[in-house]
């Protein structure tokens, strides 16, 4: 059995959708897609409920807007119907979905900034996913396929951080084996809709950007999978960014650690949750370009791990580093349980740490949210927050083991200033450097470590 998710860029217009259709039908077995919203289509939905939560004079905007929306989902829908009254019925279920759409964005505009809260704002980014599934049946069903819309909300069990939510991993996966195994068993295609949930109320959540991987990855587990296709525009995994290093090549396998390390430190091509999910239901992941699925693409195993040394190089811009030190009248047991509290209650997520005897040094990203938690840290400890930073990652495997790996990662430092290392692990060693630096520094890493180890090396 296998999971195709199909992301935004492979489903952009009429055209990529009956490739994508095609590829679903070329696939041997039982099968299930799931699809993100066509490109471009949530960030439009995001702008929309920006200016509805405005509140004020936002009706003509979002008219212009929605029309622009309606008439992009239309000709999409032109393109895949092959007759009238297979149109008519598609266009009736669109314009159901349009109409969700006025009213959710009404529902944010009354609530206004409470909308983020109450599940309002969800509501309106899920209808990006609601439509292309809709367009994606049909696809599909001009295949020959026995395709069925299954609305996700009806199977992915979520928290109620809207905007951000958890699945409910039991539930989810008890909901997806009731819904979809009877479905399979007669022989048809049960089409979702990634990145959209609901909590127990029914009310509408979303995963987070990229979660249409991770919406992919929990069916795959719960099913138990062969294999979980993400089908995106890139030939695969990349060693580094090409916009960076042109000298980038496609990894033919990573191990899902290595995967999960990519994606929080730089690399967009999978969403870090889902690699973990699908590692931990015995599932492995395939990333592949849907415009060229000749090509192998790369494999996230997770079963085996690539052979001992550097597969990447990534970096993530905006960060920001806070250093936190222990004044003097204070003792320093108890005091990183301290800080790390602060952190917690206001969902301050951390990503690299160091820590000595009487201070600690913590990396967010872009430091939102960081100003509550500032002042409560500076009533106990010195702070200092140094902002436009960015992570530089080196990601393989054996890092710890390998000689010659951490001597070739500071030569290619250079005179470059570090403001702080991280290696918990032997899959990934990260540092800060200014962000100017870090397009540099990743050039000459990823020459220093890739390019100049021989094949025989690999």
């Amino acid at each position: 059995m296998i999971v195709y998710k199909f992301g935004g860029t492979s489903l952009a217009d009429a055209e990529r959708m009956r490739l994508a259709a095609t590829l679903v039908r070329e696939c041997a077995g039982p099968r299930v897609v799931v699809v993100s919203a066509l490109a471009g289509v949530t960030d439009q939905l995001v702008e929309l409920a920006a200016r509805a939560g405005k509140g004020i004079g936002w009706e003509a905007e979002a008219a212009r807007r929605t029309e622009a929306l309606w008439v992009r989902h239309e000709e999409v829908a032109a393109g895949i119907t092959g007759d009238a009254a297979g149109r008519a019925a598609l266009m009736e279920k669109l314009d159901a979905a349009f109409s969700r759409l006025q009213g959710a964005l009404e529902g944010v505009a009354e609530e206004g900034e409470a909308a983020d809260r109450s599940g309002q704002v969800d509501r309106v980014i899920a209808i990006g996913e609601d439509l292309s599934g809709e367009l994606m049946a049909v696809a599909l069903v001009q295949e020959g396929l026995a395709a069925e819309v299954v609305d996700a909300r009806s199977v992915v069990r979520t928290d109620e951080r809207f905007g951000g939510a958890v699945p409910k991993d039991e539930e989810t996966a008890r909901l997806i084996r009731e819904v979809l195994t009877p479905l399979l068993e007669q022989g048809r295609v049960p089409v979702l809709q990634g990145f959209v949930g609901a909590t127990e109320d029914g009310i509408t959540t979303t995963l987070g950007r990229g979660g249409s991987d991770f919406t992919a990855a929990i069916i795959g587990a719960a099913l138990g999978a062969t294999e979980v296709g993400i089908w995106t525009d890139v030939d695969g995994v990349l060693s580094a960014e090409p916009g960076h290093v042109s000298a980038a090549r496609v990894l033919d396998e990573l191990g899902y650690e290595e995967a999960v390390e990519l994606a929080y430190f730089g690399a967009k091509v999978i969403h870090p949750a889902a690699a973990k999910h699908a590692a931990a239901g015995d599932v492995s992941l395939r990333v592949r370009n849907a415009q060229r699925p000749e090509a192998a693409g790369t494999l996230i195993r997770h079963d085996v791990r690539r052979a001992v040394g550097v597969a990447a190089v990534a970096y993530k811009p905006s960060v920001t580093l806070v250093k936190v030190r222990s004044r003097p009248m204070f003792m320093a047991y108890g005091f990183l349980a301290r800080v790390f509290d602060v952190l917690a209650r206001h969902r301050l997520p951390v990503d690299l740490v160091a820590t000595s005897h009487t201070s600690t040094a913590f990396t967010l990203d872009r430091g939102e949210g960081l100003g509550a938690a500032e002042g409560e840290l500076s009533e106990f400890a010195e702070v200092e927050v140094l902002p436009e930073l960015a992570t530089v990652s080196v990601v393989g495997h054996g890092l710890l083991r390998r000689p010659g790996i951490t001597a070739g990662v500071f030569s290619a430092l250079g005179q470059t200033p570090v403001q702080l290392i991280s290696q918990a692990s032997d899959v990934c060693l990260s540092f800060l450097v200014a962000q100017g630096d870090a397009a540099a520094v990743v050039r000459r890493l990823h020459a220093e470590l890739i390019e100049a180890v021989s094949e025989d090396e690999r």
